[in-house]
């Protein structure tokens, strides 16, 4: 299917991605990819349909 929609197995580039963590230490970094399969809490839920209505 990837070889199909997007011409390889890769989705954008075969290349590498960098990204900042704005002086983050390692330990948030980690905490933060750990916790990317958490669901969101009620109150995160409700910010974010708040800040969403702003724009």
């Amino acid at each position: 299917m990837l070889k199909i929609c997007f011409g390889g197995n890769h989705f954008w580039s075969p290349s590498y991605c960098v990204v900042s963590c704005g002086g983050a230490s390692l330990d948030i970094v980690k905490q933060h990819i750990a916790n990317q399969n958490t669901p969101p809490s009620d109150r995160a839920v409700k910010t974010s349909i708040a800040l969403s209505k702003k724009t």
